[in-house]
């Protein structure tokens, strides 16, 4: 059995683990194991956030979650929301079919990327926008949506298509609302000052 275990990256030959072990403890923990990694999503969405033109001066003028966190805290609630408080691409099953990458396979929680529902790698810059990112376990990022745009996976039909069309429709409605679009115009005046250094 040892030699089907999974040496854990930075720590030490003595942590060795499999998916299957991963899977159970985000299973048995009592705490969300879906919500432990937001509060890291917001420093790294503003990253996300710079690239977009209209928010560059976030870069120019160094501005970080810091400046302001509301905005930020609320942008990555809204959008957790609207995947239903889990994993962009999660599907409900006895073991969970989310997991991390293999050198967090000793967190019992799932530690998120920030996917493109629309691919950097197919769609370039206009990737770039706050309509178009999703919380993506690492699985979800990497494995199966990869580099593909979100509809691509919508032949694999089942589930995949449902959660797919059941966030996307969320999705949808949450950006015609009051709440996205006071986040979006407080982000806006956030950066206006800066918009004439661009």
């Amino acid at each position: 059995m040892s030699n089907n275990r999974v040496l854990v990256a930075d720590k030490g030959p003595e942590f060795k683990k499999t998916l299957r072990e991963h899977r159970e403890a985000l299973r048995s923990n009592e705490c969300d194991p879906y919500t432990a990694d937001l509060k890291r999503c917001e420093g790294t969405l503003v990253k996300h956030l710079k690239k977009i033109d209209i928010y560059k001066p976030l870069t120019l003028h160094r501005i970080s979650k810091s400046d302001f966190p509301d905005v930020v805290e609320r942008m990555v609630s809204l959008i957790f929301k609207a995947q239903n408080f889990r994993p962009f691409l999660y599907i409900k099953s006895d073991l969970p079919l989310c997991w991390n990458a293999v050198p967090h396979w000793d967190k019992n929680y799932i530690v998120y990327e920030w996917g493109h529902l629309k691919s950097v790698n197919q769609n370039g810059d206009e990737a770039h926008s706050t309509e178009n990112l999703a919380l993506h376990c690492q699985r979800g990022n990497q494995h199966i949506q990869s580099s593909m745009d979100i509809d691509e996976l919508l032949v694999y039909g089942g589930k995949i298509e449902e959660v797919i069309v059941t966030n996307k429709d969320a999705r949808e409605k949450l950006f015609k609302s009051p709440e996205w679009l006071s986040v979006l115009d407080d982000l806006t005046l956030i950066c206006l000052p800066f918009l004439g250094d661009l």
